[in-house]
């Protein structure tokens, strides 16, 4: 930076945005605010090689909280001194009197950790020809007495200690690697900065501890991606035109998904910079919408001020609305692939699952063909392991009889009840097609002298009978067999709201602990303001009672001053007068 970027830049209050397109940091990366929280002091080494690549310069500037406070200042000041080079060596370069560059270079060597100016001119060794250095120091603690971050866990990472720190996804980490950006970028320095942006341009590259941080897009940790483009409605509903008036939709489920962890989100980028990590937009109740993971670059939403969010405007709700009825259709579509049971039928999760069992007070559209009907056996009975004539209607309407075995004729009624779902209605309509010569036949009761056409009361009371007994017999059995599905269905589906509810239940209880640790660092902090009113206003009163004292010591001396001129005064003429005298 030049002498000019740099005052810019340590400036409070100003930002210089790029309309350029394709570049980082168009609306910066939060200097002052992100050294501020992380440290009371900060010192910034830049060298510029010049406007015309010639005249090269060196900045050195501090931002110094602890400066500020116990020198007590009410105005920020911010200490930059400059260099300039000329042949081999660098001079000073001044922009007002000499006296001010010094008095600034007394400053930054009184409260830095540099001792001399060559001390300083030590850290420019780190750069090239151009760049830019940033030292942080006096890093903030927690109330423990331990410095909230932790660089000892990993060498080559910077992690945060407290609140943002969940030991629990730490572990699952180690276990799901394709979910491990998802469960550490709260917490991990190199986590984050793999997913800040969406596109790396080139000859740029992250080192954090000396080791570069590779790139990461979370895309390549999906599966059964689709993508969907989305043009908001601005002005007078009409879609914009504008390729920045466009985002493209990657939605997928994580590979992970099929273990059921509670990972989904949105990554929304704007202008290649990452703005909202992982934005939950559908909170559902039980496990909906788990594993779904998306990334979009949403160009016409404006960011926050902090860049940690977007401004809540009727562009971001519309957006935050489609993103909502994107996730809901996809994971109704697709919950089976990764071992959910699915939530209600569609027209894709038919085709895909001609086995579908609605979920319990779900009304079930799905209808079963003639053939799937025809396939209801009506002889079945559980208790019996024989084979005993059953009917089976055909296309037509009529039925014929059929032998099969019951015990092995059981899956095929499980599965047939469901399908249909209307059981009783198709029994009654068979038991109705059903021909009485061939029931009075099965049982036996039709004698050869007896007409098909033309039978006795003593048949008809027979077959009156059989009938009555084996509709009862059929549909008990297919009750039961449903019922019994029913039971299955329902003891899965409770087995998983408990395995929802105790996770909720973790998820309250690290919730309360965070919420009591923030509570004891906001009243820890208000306490500390308080001590720090007092302390200043104790420190103003005793300045005002040391400058009156002052005030009133001068005018004391003036008085003494002009009492001891007038003495002088009148001895001058006094000896005035005794020389005339003497001559």
């Amino acid at each position: 930076m030049s002498p000019d970027k740099m005052r810019q830049c340590m400036s409070l209050g100003y930002s210089s945005k790029s309309k350029m397109a394709n570049t980082i940091g168009q609306y910066g990366n939060g200097f002052k605010t992100s050294t501020m929280r992380l440290g009371a002091d900060v010192i910034v080494f830049s060298q510029s090689l010049g406007t015309d690549g010639k005249s090269p310069t060196r900045s050195i500037g501090v931002l110094s909280y602890t400066f500020l406070t116990e020198t007590g200042k009410e105005d920020i000041v911010v200490p930059i001194i400059d260099f300039e080079q000329k042949g081999r060596d660098w001079t000073k370069m001044t922009r007002c009197f000499e006296d001010d560059w010094n008095r600034n270079l007394e400053t930054i060597i009184h409260w830095s950790p540099y001792t001399s100016e060559a001390h300083l001119l030590d850290q420019f060794n780190f750069l090239k020809d151009h760049g830019t250095r940033i030292i942080i120091y006096n890093l903030w603690e927690d109330d423990e007495g331990k410095l909230e971050l932790d660089f000892d866990t990993d060498l080559h990472d910077i992690q945060i200690r407290g609140v943002n720190r969940d030991e629990k996804n730490i572990e699952m980490a180690k276990t799901f690697h394709n979910s491990r950006q998802f469960l550490t970028y709260r917490h991990s320095l190199r986590s984050y900065a793999s997913i800040l942006y969406l596109r790396l341009p080139t000859n740029f590259t992250m080192i954090l501890r000396g080791k570069d941080i590779e790139h990461h897009n979370i895309v390549n940790d999906m599966m059964l991606t689709t993508k969907i483009t989305y043009r908001p409605q601005i002005v007078s509903g009409k879609a914009p035109i504008s390729s920045d008036m466009v985002a493209t939709v990657t939605i997928g489920f994580a590979k992970d998904a099929q273990h059921h962890i509670d990972i989904q989100g949105f990554n929304v980028y704007h202008k290649n910079r990452l703005i909202k990590p992982f934005w939950r937009v559908w909170n559902a109740a039980g496990s909906s919408g788990r594993g779904v993971l998306g990334v979009l670059e949403a160009n016409f939403v404006e960011p926050a001020h902090d860049k940690q969010g977007f401004e809540r405007t009727v562009v971001l709700s519309r957006l935050e609305a489609k993103l909502v009825g994107i996730q809901k259709d996809y994971w109704f579509k697709n919950c089976h692939e990764v071992g959910y049971a699915p939530r209600r039928p569609t027209k894709s999760s038919i085709s895909k699952a001609p086995n579908f069992v609605p979920c319990v007070g779900e009304k079930s559209s799905l209808h079963p063909t003639q053939k799937e009907q025809g396939s209801i056996s009506k002889g079945w009975n559980m208790k019996s392991g024989i084979k005993e004539k059953s009917w089976v209607p055909n296309q037509n309407g009529c039925g014929t009889p059929n032998t099969m075995d019951k015990s092995s004729s059981h899956p095929n009624i499980y599965e047939q009840v469901f399908i249909g779902g209307s059981f009783r209605t198709q029994v009654d309509k068979m038991l109705e097609q059903r021909p009485l010569v061939d029931e009075a036949n099965q049982d036996g009761s039709s004698t050869k002298g007896e007409s098909h056409q033309h039978p006795t009361s003593k048949t008809m009371s027979q077959i009156s009978h059989l009938k009555a007994a084996d509709s009862n017999c059929d549909l008990e059995n297919l009750i039961l067999i449903k019922l019994e599905a029913e039971n299955q269905d329902l003891r899965e589906r409770l087995n998983e709201a408990n395995r929802d509810l105790q996770s909720e239940k973790e998820r309250c209880e690290t919730l309360e602990l965070q919420f009591k640790q923030q509570q004891q660092r906001s009243e820890g902090l208000e306490k500390e303001q308080t001590a720090l009113i007092e302390n200043f206003a104790e420190e103003r009163s005793r300045l005002h009672k040391e400058e009156n004292r002052l005030r009133k010591s001068l005018r004391n001396a003036s008085t003494t001053i002009e009492d001891l001129l007038k003495k002088v005064k009148q001895l001058e003429k006094g000896g005035v007068a005794t020389i005339k005298k003497e001559d």
